[in-house]
């Protein structure tokens, strides 16, 4: 009797885990916005050349970052989601150069934001350690367009604004925290990822067709690293269609239990 009562409360407890899980066949819709500002300032002092002294040259830079993605899942088994998702990241800077030898700073004119864009297939796995909280795990890859817009002198000793796109893919491994506040709606947060990226970059576009642009250019840039930080904090939300909240165990007399779980109670 006392073999059968530590049994019905090993299967109540079994219950309950699997009640802590997003079961197979639920279906999962959501986002994540993410927002962080930069600044770069730099000061130099030269030489001058034939008339002696020196003059000093500094430049500031701002530069702020937002990006938003979508995204849709599938859990093909308990915990287990396998999905698409879509992301847009956009950032926008601004410039000032400041001379001894120019009675005025100078500010460059701001210049079109720089874009990613990503499109790709994830795999998500999730740990609750309790009916509202858990850790999450996505692995995602896909297809990845970037284009950048910066400053450079050309040759010329001036500022000419240059602009470099290119096509590529990803691969990244994001570690984050899920808490729900009701059962299908769960809000997330993560501080960045190890990545990885390859990009194949066009010929630099200079403004005013300053360059001519080479019969042949090569240009791949591959990154391999873990980001994590404070800057790269993202907040996100998802809706869980078909998730069922945990039933709510009542607790009971032991003799309610019956005979068997009356005897597990005893010394």
């Amino acid at each position: 009797m006392k073999k059968i009562g530590l049994l019905a409360l090993a299967l109540a407890g079994v219950q309950a885990a699997q009640g802590q899980s997003i079961a197979a066949g639920t279906v999962s819709l959501g986002g994540n916005i993410g927002y962080s500002r930069t600044t770069n300032k730099q000061s130099s002092t030269y030489n001058r050349s034939g008339s002696g002294g020196t003059y000093s040259y500094s430049s500031e830079s701002s530069t702020s970052q937002f990006s938003i993605a979508l995204s849709g899942g599938y859990f093909v088994a308990d915990n287990l989601a396998l999905g698409l998702s879509v992301m847009h990241g956009s950032a926008s800077s601004t410039y000032k150069n400041t001379s001894s030898l120019s009675p005025q700073p100078v500010t460059l004119p701001d210049l079109a934001p720089n874009t990613t864009t990503r499109v790709g297939g994830f795999a998500q796995y999730y740990k609750m350690l309790s009916e509202q909280f858990g850790v999450v795990g996505t692995l995602g890859a896909g297809y990845l367009h970037n284009k950048a817009n910066s400053y450079d002198n050309n040759g010329s000793g001036g500022s000419v604004a240059v602009s470099l796109q290119g096509n590529g893919y990803y691969a990244d491994l994001t570690p984050g925290i899920v808490f729900f506040p009701i059962p299908k709606l769960g809000l997330s947060a993560s501080i960045g990822s190890l990545a990885l990226a390859h990009i194949s970059n066009d010929p630099p576009e200079y403004a005013g067709n300053s360059t001519v642009r080479p019969a042949e250019y090569e240009n791949t840039v591959t990154t391999f690293g873990a980001n994590f930080g404070l800057d790269r904090l993202q907040f996100g939300g998802t809706y869980y269609f078909g998730r069922q909240a945990l039933p709510l165990l009542k607790a009971k007399a032991p003799g309610q239990y019956g005979p068997g779980l009356f005897c597990a109670h005893q010394a």
